[in-house]
């Protein structure tokens, strides 16, 4: 059995390793996002969005916790660069989708197709129940994630926080 003293080192550790993990993958989608002309919103708002049918700005609003109107610029900005096509619902015309037109993934093949390779090369090194557990608590990281973001949203900022967007 793992002594207590052990077992909260080794959160520190992963705590601090997610950190690292985090912010490393901020810098690689802004860079990413630069390539594009866009910004690092922009790129995870279309992210986000890979695996919706029939997105509307609305919805796009909803998954980011952004306001309507920023979904809305970052809609013009994917839209512009060629990310997007906005095309009215046929079954209620007053209903707008969202549609990606694949330009970002034809794009970013050959930078993810390299990425892919060494995570690929990485994981070779673990078990089929390693990757279960990863895979495991990676969901269950997303989901906690995405849950505090959303009450975070919904909260007034505190003393000394700005609440307009930066």
């Amino acid at each position: 059995m793992m002594s207590e003293r052990r077992r909260a080192r080794q959160r520190e550790d992963l705590l601090a390793m997610m950190r690292e993990n985090a912010s490393r993958a901020v810098i690689l989608h802004q860079t990413i996002a630069d390539r594009f002309g866009l910004n690092s919103t922009d790129i995870k708002c279309l992210d986000l969005a890979r695996d919706e049918p029939a997105l509307t700005a609305g919805r796009l609003a909803e998954l980011t916790g952004m306001s309507t109107s920023a979904i809305t610029a970052v809609l013009d900005r994917l839209e512009r660069r060629g990310f997007v096509e906005r095309r009215r619902d046929p079954a209620d015309r007053r209903k707008v989708i969202v549609v990606a037109t694949g330009e970002h993934v034809r794009r970013n093949a050959e930078v993810f197709a390299r990425l892919a390779a060494e995570v690929n090369a990485l994981l070779d090194d673990y078990d089929e129940e390693q990757l279960a557990a990863f895979l495991a608590i990676g969901r269950r990281l997303n989901a906690a994630t995405r849950t505090f973001t959303a009450a975070l949203g919904s909260e007034a900022p505190g003393p000394g926080e700005d609440s307009a967007p930066s």
